[in-house]
């Protein structure tokens, strides 16, 4: 007698479940995507910090909400988000200075390599002490150009980040000033 309860109790389970699956499969992607939530408020909607009048007598919330618009509008025109931008340009400009701090000790490596050497030659030629002096200056001279060029390397490749950012900042705020203007602001 208990196993009957057992299997009629299972067979429940059984028939519970494939209810609750059959629900589920009607479940629709759709339904799931419209409670997406909107994207992010940026830090700010007026990140060239472009002076805006509102010619129509909008209000300063409608401006805001106008701003925003005007802001999704442009990171969508061009692709590029002007606030993630800068925080990538910042990742690379602590990057570059890190290498050039790094290339500044150059100079004291190569001279410190440059002793040693110069020590060791010196040594088989019979004044170490002149020898560690000498290798010293011409591993420091060398040192130093090297940490310098790299140096210059770091300086060059973060010169031409902020270039191509300001470039795209640039695009992007033509479409942002082109969707405030069409709004009815005066921008400059």
């Amino acid at each position: 007698m208990m196993t009957s309860n057992l299997f009629s109790n299972v067979g429940r389970v059984g028939v519970a479940t494939a209810v609750l699956v059959s629900l589920a499969s009607m479940v629709t992607v759709d339904s799931v995507s419209a409670q997406e939530p909107p994207p992010p408020i940026p830090p700010s909607t007026n990140p060239t910090e472009r002076v805006i009048y509102p010619a129509e007598g909008q209000t300063g919330e409608q401006q805001l909400s106008h701003q925003l618009e005007c802001y999704r509008f442009s990171t969508t025109q061009t692709g590029w988000d002007p606030h993630q931008a800068e925080a990538v340009l910042q990742e690379q400009h602590g990057a570059a200075m890190a290498q050039m701090q790094g290339a500044q000790g150059g100079a004291v490596g190569g001279a410190a390599r440059g002793a040693l050497a110069g020590l060791a030659i010196g040594a088989i030629a019979g004044d170490a002490g002149q020898g560690a002096a000498i290798g010293a200056v011409a591993g420091g001279l060398t040192g130093g150009r090297r940490s310098r060029r790299a140096a210059q390397s770091a300086q060059s490749a973060f010169d031409q980040d902020l270039k191509a950012f300001q470039d795209q900042l640039a695009v992007w705020d033509r479409n942002y000033v082109a969707c405030m203007t069409a709004k009815k602001y005066v921008v400059n």
